[in-house]
């Protein structure tokens, strides 16, 4: 009698292990195998999507999502937020087995077409957890280096031009010691301490033309022992013969007799300057077309506080073309 339950004990003990390695391998078989994949971004495909019940994929794009459109929303959950605008996650709703389409609208203007497929709780296959769209070279995103075909000539940036009244004035002021006009005779000085003449010299420096328009560098210099206000430059075309027959009383206060020439541009380095200080500039102007014999054309320079005295330099009636 004790054997037969010492038998019978076995016989249940042996009955329960294999019901437990049974529903251990039932477990087996429905294991979730997790997947990753990337994916090129392209509009002439459908990708399938599988999906698991209780299981979320997360689908990432190279560019934010504006919409995204599920063809049966009660079999599937597809969510997406303007937090994570590049994120779109999808999960199926039902544990039976079900399929549909998921469309993804892209910033871009493109869309993304998937099929999901969900197997349901008895499904075996691997499901895709994360799913990595990649940029494609033709679609959405270029390429950030710099191609360059076979057949199309590279295009090199063009150069910064300066204008040719700038590189004139740096030219005159790389000049060391210009050619001062009657410099020697402004170091005598009056009792009251004041330059004799004119309160600044002057220097002429080179004179160029295209057509009818010339430019003319100069330089002053403030021979006075006290600040000068240079004002900007003036041209005018003068004629002796009218200068001569003036009266002598009206020689006492300087009358102008000359013609203004129009001046279309001009550069002044500076314009107060110091005791000893130097300035220089270019002045663009347009050149009559004509002058008689005894014309001159003249550059007139002055400072605010002797604009009735003004120091005049000879300009070229005809100039080096530039």
């Amino acid at each position: 009698m004790k054997g037969f339950v010492f038998t019978s004990f076995l016989l249940v003990c042996a009955g329960v292990t294999w019901a437990q390695q049974t529903t251990i391998g039932q477990k087996s078989d429905n294991e979730v195998q997790p997947a990753i994949s990337a994916l090129p971004l392209t509009a002439s495909t459908v990708t399938d999507l599988h999906l698991r019940p209780l299981f979320t994929t997360t689908i990432r794009l190279p560019e934010p999502v504006t919409s995204v459109a599920v063809g049966a929303p009660t079999l599937f959950e597809v969510e997406h937020s303007a937090e994570e605008p590049r994120l779109v996650f999808v999960k199926p709703s039902t544990k039976d087995a079900a399929t549909s389409n998921l469309i993804i609208a892209l910033q871009s203007g493109h869309e993304i077409s998937l099929r999901l497929i969900s197997e349901g709780e008895t499904g075996n296959r691997p499901v895709d957890f994360v799913v990595n769209y990649e940029p494609a070279q033709s679609f959405l995103i270029g390429s950030a280096d710099s191609v360059i075909h076979g057949d199309e000539p590279e295009v090199k940036p063009e150069p910064t031009k300066i204008p040719v009244i700038d590189l004139a004035l740096k030219q005159q002021a790389n000049i060391a010691t210009p050619a001062w006009v009657d410099t020697a005779a402004r170091k005598q000085r009056n009792p009251d301490g004041q330059a004799p003449g004119k309160p600044m010299a002057g220097a002429l420096g080179e004179v160029r033309s295209q057509g009818d328009e010339m430019l003319v560098a100069y330089s002053v210099l403030n021979t006075t022992d006290h600040w000068i206000e240079v004002l900007p430059p003036q041209v005018e075309l003068s004629s002796p013969n009218e200068e001569n027959t003036r009266k002598k009383e009206e020689k006492k206060h300087r009358q102008i007799l000359a013609d203004e020439v129009a001046v279309t541009d001009y550069r002044l380095n500076a314009t107060r300057l110091a005791p000893g200080e130097r300035a220089d500039g270019v002045v663009e102007f347009s050149r009559p077309g004509f002058k008689q014999g005894k014309d001159r054309l003249l550059l007139e320079l002055a400072t605010a506080s002797e604009v009735d005295n003004p120091l005049l330099l000879p300009v070229p009636f005809v100039a080096s073309e530039r």
